[in-house]
Parts: structure tokens; sequence; C-alpha cells
């Protein structure tokens, strides 16, 4: 069992390393679980992910990640055709990127 955690390690250690797309997830435990809940949901406004971050990030950081991710090209935001206030967020871009990233460590589990 504890190899596996290296197993992990090691592949969190590498991908944040990288220059991809990966580099970006992981550059931080905030980056990280930010992509992962954009990516987890159907919807998602800043103010939903402040209120879901509340504890792990401040307002700035998200924003920061955000502008950081839709620069990049990561991350895309949409705004609501009926109410231009509200602006979604999704990982369309970074999908096969976070899907090959679940197989490859789905793996290391079994």
């Amino acid at each position: 069992m504890k190899k596996k955690f290296l197993k992990i390690s090691n592949d969190l250690i590498k991908n944040s390393l990288d220059k991809g797309p990966l580099a970006f997830i992981f550059r931080t435990k905030t980056h990280t679980i930010l992509v992962f809940n954009i990516f987890g949901s159907e919807k998602v406004t800043f103010e939903n992910l402040c209120k879901n971050l509340d504890n792990v990030a401040s307002r700035t950081t998200i924003q920061s990640i955000l502008i950081e991710g839709v620069k990049k090209d990561y991350l895309s935001k949409v705004v609501d055709k009926n109410d231009k206030r509200k602006k979604y967020y999704n990982c369309i871009n970074l999908k096969d990127t976070l899907d090959e990233w679940y197989k490859s460590t789905k793996t290391i589990f079994i």
C-alpha cells in the first residue's frame, strides 16, 4: 500500500514540473482543487467557486488562477445569454488531459 502512495507522489511531482496543462493543474493544491471542482460541475460561476472553496483559498487567489487558466486557454469563460452578469467556467480544453491522468492514476490503485 505504501508503495502506491509513493507512486502517486512521484506522479504529482512529475506533473507539477511538466510544462503543459498538467503543470497548471498541479501547480498548487488550490489549482488542483479549483480545476477538479470546475471539471466536476455542470455550470459553475466565480461566486460558486468562492463559496465552495472558502476554506481553501481567498477570492483573489481564485480569481488569479481563473484569469491565468483562461489566458493559457486551459479554462473557458462563457457569458450567460439571459443574464450577462453570470459567467460560467469550464475545463473543456483540459478534458482529454484530465481523463488521461485519471486513467493512469487509477491503475496505480488497482
